[in-house]
């Protein structure tokens, strides 16, 4: 799963429409729709946001990695544990 994969996951898995995400990053709709259909690269700064949005998944979302041990997990985890 890459970059764009992991954030349309997320996206489906917390209910979020992209509209709602955009609004929660802090960024406008037709930039983040641009990126989520490949006609545009994430810049570092849109990534940080997306980041603070969701500093839970920061690491998953950039890496695909869990770090459990250091609170860094995946919308699959949280969902799987039922919170």
């Amino acid at each position: 799963m890459n970059f764009i994969e992991r954030i349309k996951e997320l996206c489906r898995l917390e209910d979020l429409s992209r509209e709602d995400f955009a609004e929660m990053c802090g960024m406008r709709y037709t930039r983040i729709n641009n990126v989520l259909n490949s006609r545009g690269h994430i810049r570092i700064d849109e990534l940080e946001q997306i980041g603070n949005a969701f500093p839970e998944y920061k690491h998953w979302i950039v890496f695909g990695v869990e770090l459990p041990e250091a609170g860094q997990i995946s919308p699959m985890t949280k969902h799987e544990s039922g919170n």
